[in-house]
């Protein structure tokens, strides 16, 4: 087995994030937004691998990403189980104090460790026993160091094994950062903050926005739409309870009670429209979307200004067709992701 990468050059530091498979390129355009200098390597299913020179704490403005990753180092892998004795010797053989120093990342002086591990391909053994084969080549190599277990650990590292390779990461984020570390009030079929901050960022957020989620549910994407400059923010949902859940989680903004199809606005008021249609799997029987549909988006129509554009997400693609050609808007499909064992899309609509 030989090491092909380790995670740092003269310049920059090498670098893995997590996304929500199928939003790679929104992750990847946000970082070249946000992060002057850097480079995105590789983009694979869930994953942006980049090099950046300025430090972990530039990265944590990131909002499309679920967690940051120090990568470590690269290796070929054979798929039988006799090759987890080269992945141990392997992992053994990468100098992690070595790399995250130079990343400015503190390991701690005798840390527990633990190995969360994936595999995809055609392997005879389990990611378990591939997380099991790492763990063994860290500790060997930091013989100061301890095992820790899934829910009590200081250090987590990352193995992924996909066909002949593998790539070992350090965990840089807690597991609040998805969930910006706060608490906040959820309603049923409530996107993770991640998720609503990548169809945000696909509305092209700009100052003058008058920005609306008439879906609101308990206002992620309107919490997420306040990390930007914006003119007027207003989100709504006819649940009473998921509007006062929104209400605490979008402070300072309107949030209304309402019917998304008779929304109380005015004619070609709206420049930003984001949401997350019903699915018709969690909030209403898959017979009435198509009716949902097509009154929400005459609506639409008559709410969105001349250069507005409405981004949502949906699983119902049909309906969602059929109701914007009714309602006379174009349409264009930009993503399809995996969520909650689903696989919806996200448009993005506009006036003729």
């Amino acid at each position: 087995m030989t090491v092909v990468g380790l995670g740092m050059t003269a310049e920059r530091t090498e670098y893995l994030a997590t996304t929500l498979p199928g939003l790679e390129f929104v992750a990847a355009d946000e970082l070249r937004a946000k992060v002057a200098d850097a480079a995105v390597e590789a983009a694979p299913r869930g994953k942006v691998v980049f090099r950046s020179a300025g430090g972990v704490e530039r990265l944590l403005a990131l909002r499309t990403v679920d967690n940051l990753y120090l990568l470590l180092g690269r290796f070929s892998q054979g798929p039988h189980r006799v090759h987890l004795a080269d992945l141990e010797r392997a992992v053994g053989r990468v100098d992690v104090v070595g790399v995250a120093r130079a990343a400015a990342v503190d390991l701690g002086t005798r840390p527990t460790v633990f190995v969360n591990a994936s595999r995809a391909g055609k392997q005879t053994y389990s990611r378990f026993e591939a997380a099991e084969a790492a763990l063994h080549g860290l500790l060997s190599s930091n013989p100061a160091w301890g095992s820790g277990t899934a829910e009590t650990h200081e250090l987590e590292f990352r193995l992924d094994v996909a066909g002949e390779e593998a790539m070992l990461a350090l965990r840089l984020t807690p597991p609040s950062f998805r969930y910006r570390g706060e608490e906040r009030t959820f309603a049923r079929a409530a996107l993770r903050p991640t998720v609503a901050h990548a169809l945000v960022w696909l509305s092209r957020p700009a100052q003058e926005d008058v920005f609306v989620d008439p879906f609101c549910g308990s206002g992620t994407i309107a919490a997420e739409r306040m990390g930007y400059p914006f003119r007027r923010i207003v989100a709504g949902d006819v649940d009473a309870e998921a509007a006062v859940a929104a209400r605490d989680n979008v402070p300072g903004q309107m949030v209304m009670r309402w019917d998304a199809r008779e929304l109380p606005l005015a004619g070609h008021s709206v420049n930003k429209l984001v949401t997350n249609l019903p699915f018709g799997h969690q909030i209403s029987a898959v017979e009435e979307i198509g009716a949902l549909y097509r009154a929400f988006f005459v609506e639409v129509a008559r709410v969105l200004a001349g250069d507005g554009v409405a981004v949502v997400l949906t699983d119902q693609d049909a309906a969602l067709q059929e109701a914007i050609g009714v309602a006379g808007l174009v349409q264009e499909r930009v993503a399809s992701v995996s969520l909650k064992g689903l696989h919806p899309h996200v448009w993005r609509a506009r006036r003729r």
